[in-house]
């Protein structure tokens, strides 16, 4: 078996040792490598009979970006030849299944296994399986019995129910009950009094009893929707992410019966076609569903029924119009959306793939996908517009072959930084800011990056962003009586060499009442990401971009992750602290990073601290003496101008029952003039020594 590359979860690295093994002497690139800055599209392009068009020729295409001609940098005809044989550029398939019923299950598996036994050599194989989350079933390879054991696994295990099927079923039966009956149920003759009219109330009552306990049940669907659209979605980012730093063109070959589509799920969904352009990544979909005996348009049917039934009932005079109708479009909306031709063949479309349905025959249609693949063009261009705002840019490629059929992708989101993982909706023009504002006061914020090493030879590390919330601006709506907010924050990690290693973000859209909009104004915001890095020295970006003025502020920091060994003395950060608070774990629970015993600690970030009397400065670290090393020797010193000017007795430390030292003490600082200094804890155990340190500020 040959496993060349590893598809890493969560941190969406590939690890790509031994990537030319048993592949023979390289052969040169048709291309120069693409940065950032460059766009590369894949190209298929068929004759009216189906044949692969192999002639073409730069003058024959025809590139625009957003209507706009582009110059065509370079243009080549990549071939793996039938027998596998070597070209420049590798072919990496990835099959997923997501969430599948029974048969939909056994469909798949069917066609997955024909694929792999008789697919051409020269290819990699990963199978991956989406549920609530991405899981690896396998690394890519191109061992035919492992790929077919890991589509067994993949498909015999029944997806999570958000929501169960029996609420969609409940769903579904009451609103054709309620399109069955409900225009009827209030008809009482005119003349009829007494017993009969009231069998017409109780009929009526039962109707909107029915109508109650059917919103109610929606309002499960309704959320079974957006979080089976987001798990689907952020799954596929999870994957392309992946995938983006394999070499070449890639494909997703998506086994579905349809993805939840919401509108709440859009913007991400727009964001997987950005990024699976972007890394050069074709999405085949395939409607594993195949030959349906019901169609997917007879729910969509129904629910338009019982819209005109209610429409009925309501011009007789009902009192369910404001309602009904509203929440029914909705409802049919919502089918629409969850229809596989509605969502699978755009995906596909726009990511220069096409979507095999309608059929129980599968297998072919896999051979067509992997033949275009093997064989296709590549072109890449500059953009004109060199304005990197985060905004989807559209691309239209027109060849000029007549009668011929094109397949390209449609286009990328506009981002000059080059990602580990593909970028969240509200990341894109935060990340666009961060490259047009570097060094920006304009939303003034405080950056700090903290290690804590472990055993496994990594390092939590802790990563803190503090902004004042006046420092982005408050919008009132005096109809509604509230403010409102929205901003994003956002941090890179880049290692030694510039590369982004990790992103993390979070996006704030916050509202309240505008009686406490003073308090909101005073409050601020502090963003708490946990990330874990392996040793080195990583630099911090972070940027805090207010989404409805436009204004951006940025800051940086450096960190450096020491080497970690089990059987040698381990010490996390130095941090001084601003704050502390009591905190109750749950049960099970494990304590962070900043918290000691049951306190939680909060990190200084720079702020200057006021020197009053009786109130020292307090710091914490944490450490971890070799087995059997027991207490440790500390000094606490401080520094100004590298010169130390104050220092405590040394003192010994013991490890609690986990091994582990969390240090936290206290020294004085009402004696010290104002200015900046340095505060340094140097720690022994009688063969390592470490030494940490941190920076302090006080003001005047």
């Amino acid at each position: 078996m040959r496993v060349r590359f590893g598809l890493l979860l969560p941190v969406l690295a590939i690890a790509a040792q031994g990537a030319g093994a048993d592949r023979g002497p390289a052969a040169p690139p048709l291309l120069e490598p693409v940065g950032a800055e460059r766009v590369e599209v894949d190209l298929v392009v068929r004759e009216k009979g189906g044949a692969l068009v192999r002639d073409l020729g730069i003058g024959d295409v025809e590139v625009r970006e957003d209507g706009v001609r582009q110059d065509i940098e370079s243009f080549a005809f990549v071939d793996h030849g039938p027998d596998g044989t070597l070209s420049p550029e590798p072919v990496f398939v990835a099959l997923a299944f997501d969430r599948l019923g029974t048969a939909a299950r056994r469909f798949a598996r069917e066609a997955a296994l024909e694929y792999v036994s008789r697919r051409r050599p020269g290819s990699e194989v990963g199978v991956f399986a989406i549920d609530r989350l991405l899981s690896v079933r396998q690394e890519f390879t191109d061992d035919v019995p492992a790929l077919r054991e890991a589509i067994e696994a993949a498909t015999s295990v029944t997806a999570t129910q958000l929501a169960s099927k029996r609420e969609r079923e409940l769903v579904s039966n009451a609103y054709h009950g309620l399109g069955e009956g409900l225009g009827q149920a209030h008809v009482a003759p005119a003349e009829s009094r007494g017993a009969p009219e009231c069998r017409g109330r109780e009929e009526v009552r039962t109707r909107l009893t029915e109508l109650l306990e059917s919103r109610l049940i929606e309002g499960f669907e309704s959320l079974e929707r957006d979080q089976q659209g987001f798990a689907s979605t952020h799954a596929l980012l999870s994957l392309i992410g992946g995938l983006s730093a394999l070499p070449g063109r890639k494909a997703v070959l998506l086994f579905s019966e349809g993805l939840a589509m919401p509108s709440n799920v859009e913007a991400t969904y727009r964001s997987v076609v950005g990024a699976a352009n972007r890394a050069r990544v074709s999405v085949y979909t395939l409607d594993a569903g195949g030959l349906r005996v019901e169609s997917p348009a007879d729910e969509l049917r129904r629910i338009l029924d019982t819209v005109k039934t209610r429409s009925r009932y309501d011009t007789d005079g009902g009192r369910l119009a404001e309602e009904s109708l509203l929440a029914l479009q909705e409802r049919n909306e919502g089918a629409m959306r969850l229809a596989p031709a509605s969502t699978l063949v755009p995906l596909a479309d726009e990511t220069g793939g096409f979507t095999l349905s309608g059929s129980n025959e599968l297998a072919e249609g896999l051979f067509r996908i992997e033949e275009e693949l093997r064989s296709h063009y590549v072109l890449s261009y500059a953009p004109r517009n060199r304005n990197f705002d985060g905004r989807f840019r559209r691309i239209q490629v027109k060849v000029g072959r007549p009668h011929a059929r094109l397949q390209a992708r449609k286009g990328y989101l506009a981002l000059r930084t080059a990602l580990p993982v593909p970028a969240l909706p509200h990341e894109a023009e935060a990340l666009a800011r961060l490259d047009a504002a570097r060094g920006s006061r304009e939303v003034p914020l405080r950056l700090q990056g903290l290690q804590f090493p472990e055993i496994e030879g990594s390092s939590r590390v802790p990563i803190l962003v503090e902004v004042e919330a006046r420092a982005f601006r408050f919008d009132r709506d005096p109809q509604t009586g509230l403010y409102r907010q929205d901003f994003t924050i956002l941090v890179l990690v880049r290692d030694a060499t510039g590369r982004v290693v990790a992103k993390a973000s979070r996006q704030y859209p916050l509202s309240g009442p505008l009686e406490s909009l003073d308090e909101a104004r005073a409050a601020k915001v502090l963003f708490y990401r946990e990330l874990r890095l392996p040793a080195g020295r990583y630099s911090l970006e972070a940027v805090a971009a207010d989404d409805r003025s436009g204004r951006a502020g940025t800051a940086v920091a450096t960190l450096e992750v020491p080497p970690t060994e089990p059987d040698r003395l381990r010490v996390s950060s130095l941090m001084v602290v601003h704050r502390a608070e009591k905190v109750t774990a749950g049960e099970g629970a494990e304590p962070g990073p900043l918290q000691y015993k049951d306190v939680l600690l909060y990190p200084d970030l720079g702020q200057p601290m006021r020197r009053e009397a009786g109130r020292p400065v307090a710091f914490f670290l944490s450490a971890w003496p070799a087995s059997g090393r027991g207490d440790v020797d500390a000094k606490v010193e401080v520094l100004r101008k590298g010169r130390p000017v104050a220092a405590a007795p040394p003192f010994e430390v013991r490890p609690d029952a986990d091994g582990r030292i969390g240090l936290v003490s206290t020294f004085p600082v009402d004696a010290l003039a104002p200015g900046a200094y340095e505060l340094r804890v140097t720690l022994s155990d009688g063969r390592d020594a470490a030494t940490r340190t941190a920076g302090l500020a006080l003001a005047p």
